[in-house]
């Protein structure tokens, strides 16, 4: 005799489980969701001042996750000091910086790994081959299987050539590729690069955003300061002008001309000069 399917307290247990493993699937999608949208670069009403001198002014600007934002302005205008405090160099005056959704103020030592930094100076060291600074940061960094992020980053980098080469004989060009390999050897989740194209010749500003592009596409922010915007347009999504310690203009790449816009750029970098 075949037995009718219960309908008692048992198939409602049966029930109400089945409902709350489908809840708490739409709950972990709806996280991993929320995750993919927390900006990876929040600022928020950021100041900073030395002294009596104004730096910064209200700065507001946000970097999503796989996106890069150009910052560019005139000398003094404060882009190096906004990267400085975005990198937890600097502290702001007043204003937030989160990153990833972490405070910087009461969360910096959880932020420290996700940041990796390109500065005016390649952190390098000259007397070391360039597969010994890598190395050397992979140590300081704690990365597991070095060896083979080592590996991997010299092919990325373009630099398996030079992998025995002392790091201070190396050209301008591949210098800055050992400065990017070695920031990105812990797997950041936002790069900061501070005038990254200076002393590129084409060929080497071309790699350059190559490099910079396959950072985002595994979902790495970037956020470059620059006066080369035009390079710098080809890998960022945002670009951002700062003007006398103030955020002049913000915008989406895809909205403005941007062969105009450098054009633009380079005849008032020239006026302010």
């Amino acid at each position: 005799m075949l037995r009718s399917e219960s309908t008692g307290p048992e198939a409602a247990a049966k029930s109400g489980k089945s409902l709350l493993r489908r809840v708490a699937k739409d709950m972990g999608e709806q996280l991993q969701e929320a995750k993919k949208q927390t900006a990876a670069i929040e600022l928020a009403g950021v100041c900073k001042s030395f002294g009596s001198r104004v730096v910064l002014e209200g700065i507001s600007l946000s970097v999503a996750r796989g996106e890069g934002l150009c910052v560019c302005g005139a000398n003094a205008a404060g882009k190096t000091t906004l990267l400085r405090i975005i990198a937890g160099l600097l502290q702001p005056g007043s204003g937030a910086v989160q990153i990833c959704g972490f405070d910087m103020r009461t969360q910096a030592r959880e932020i420290k790994p996700m940041l990796g930094a390109i500065l005016h100076k390649s952190m390098v060291y000259p007397q070391l081959t360039v597969v010994e600074n890598l190395r050397f940061f992979s140590k300081l960094y704690g990365v597991r299987d070095s060896k083979g992020r080592i590996e991997e980053l010299l092919e990325q980098a373009g630099l398996g050539a030079y992998r025995d080469d002392r790091a201070g004989v190396l050209s301008r060009g591949m210098t800055q590729r050992l400065a990017i390999a070695r920031a990105m050897e812990h797997n950041p989740s936002v790069l900061l690069a501070d005038e990254p194209f200076a002393g590129l010749d084409a060929k080497a500003s071309k790699h350059l955003v190559s490099l910079l592009r396959s950072f985002k596409d595994k979902g790495g922010a970037i956020l470059v300061t620059t006066h080369n915007v035009d390079f710098a347009l080809r890998c960022c999504e945002s670009v951002a002008v700062l003007e006398d310690h103030k955020l002049i203009f913000n915008a989406r790449v895809s909205q403005i001309d941007t062969a105009e816009f450098a054009r633009d750029y380079l005849s008032y970098a020239r006026a302010t000069v």
